[in-house]
């Protein structure tokens, strides 16, 4: 394919990566969001962990999430280059903890199946513990270390991208699309609300959960994707360097994170709630996530609250992402990326605008197509 004029129809992490590798190889590129970045991905922890993120009934997704993280490092790199920015790329990896001895045996578990697949999985006595994180109650029922996960400071990636869009004279438009829709030579076009419409070359539907608020798109579209409730909390700390290590938690059953920024701020996350577009901010989480966090790191129960976030994760039907084209149309899509939006960016963008550039389907990404449902 020549190089040509492509709409990003959304400005979250999904739109902004793929612009941005569209535009590096030169195609004018037109990002369409009215607050792009304030997403899901403003309230992203930013881990960069396929490992910990292993779920028993996802296998192919595990392995497309272990290649993105093994491009993590370039794609940060580039992007530091672009931007001049620093992203807050980290490596110290992922402490696993269970709280109970119950929690033991579920983690246990997982990591008997994590070793199954190559994830190197290191078990940590108290004192290994304790000297890699002093600051975690003890004791403590199953500790591991799974020193291959990484991190990214969500905000900063935004920050970072939105910097070198503008060297590669990245267009933003700051309007809502109110439809999506085929003309009369079934080329799909954009409607803005304000009646403007738009006939670019190729569209890249990126909306995130926001995607039932776009109309005319085909029907089988809005029955693949729902939203995902979460709650997320930032907190300063006491002091720096309360913990080092993103830590990973089962409490009582109540799985938790606690992702460490070098600025004192501490990520706490994340709840995950099915009851569509309610964004109403619950206590028992907000609770249940406080106390947790100051069960495994007592210290957290002194840190100043900053911040509190419903926002809603793009999930497909099948919790695998939704990458690729439309049937033979100029409408491309990166949609259902769910609770690793961040982590995948950087393959998922990589192959899309692969497939942008050259019309050839990419092997990695060729199973996460709109093909494995019927009528597309």
């Amino acid at each position: 394919m020549s190089l040509t004029n492509t709409a990003i129809v959304g400005g979250g992490i999904a739109g902004l990566s793929v612009a941005y590798r569209l535009a590096r190889i030169g195609h004018k590129i037109t990002v369409i969001d009215p607050n792009p970045g304030l997403g899901a991905t403003h309230a992203a922890a930013g881990m960069l962990a396929p490992a910990s993120e292993v779920n028993f009934s996802e296998l192919q997704l595990l392995q497309f999430m272990q290649h993105s993280s093994q491009l993590w490092p370039e794609f940060a790199s580039i992007i530091e280059a672009d931007s001049n920015i620093s992203l807050g790329y980290r490596t110290e990896g992922t402490i696993v903890i269970g709280y109970d001895p119950s929690d033991a045996l579920e983690l246990e578990r997982v990591s008997e199946f994590q070793k199954e697949f190559g994830i190197e999985v290191n078990r940590l006595s108290r004192s290994d513990l304790r000297e890699l994180e002093p600051a975690l109650t003890s004791p403590l029922s199953f500790a591991a270390l799974i020193s291959s996960d990484r991190q990214v400071n969500n905000r900063l990636l935004v920050q970072g991208l939105f910097e070198a869009l503008k060297k590669y004279h990245v267009e933003f438009v700051a309007k809502t699309v109110s439809a999506i829709s085929p003309n009369k030579t079934n080329e799909f076009q954009i409607t803005l609300y304000d009646g403007e419409v738009l006939s670019p070359e190729v569209i890249v539907l990126a909306p995130g959960a926001q995607l039932e608020e776009i109309s005319g798109l085909p029907q089988i579209l809005y029955n693949t994707v729902r939203p995902v409730k979460g709650q997320i909390i930032r907190v300063d700390s006491p002091r720096a360097n309360i913990i080092t290590h993103v830590i990973r938690a089962l409490v009582e059953s109540k799985g938790l994170y606690l992702v460490p920024r070098k600025d004192r701020e501490i990520v706490i996350g994340a709840t995950q709630e099915e009851v569509g577009f309610n964004n109403t901010a619950r206590i028992r989480p907000i609770a249940e996530m406080l106390t947790n966090s100051t069960t495994i790191v007592p210290e957290i129960g002194e840190a100043d609250f900053r911040e509190h976030l419903v926002r809603f994760r793009p999930g497909s039907v099948d919790n695998y992402p939704i990458v690729g084209q439309f049937g033979t149309s100029n409408l491309f899509l990166s949609l259902g990326h769910f609770r690793h939006g961040i982590l995948i960016s950087a393959a998922v963008s990589k192959h899309l605008a692969s497939l942008i550039d050259s019309g050839k389907i990419p092997s990695e990404i060729a199973p996460f197509g709109m093909d494995r449902f019927s009528g597309s």
